[in-house]
């Protein structure tokens, strides 16, 4: 049984190389959250929510220096 889709709009495939070191932290978060969602949680999850905050600043800032 293929795994659900979480994003429903275009996407970008996109190969990263993490430190082990960062990976693990991530994967340890990721379980923890597991135990107290409702889905699945994954790593990648925790990439993606990363890259939306680190965007929604960086517009927020440039937006502030308009």
């Amino acid at each position: 049984m293929p795994r659900p889709n979480k994003i429903l709009e275009p996407t970008k495939t996109y190969n990263l190389m993490l430190k082990q070191v960062q990976y693990d932290k991530l994967e340890s978060a990721a379980k923890k959250m597991q135990k107290t969602s409702l889905e699945q949680v994954a790593v990648a999850d925790l990439i993606r929510e990363a890259i939306d905050i680190y965007i929604e600043a960086w517009e927020d800032e440039d937006v502030a220096e308009d």
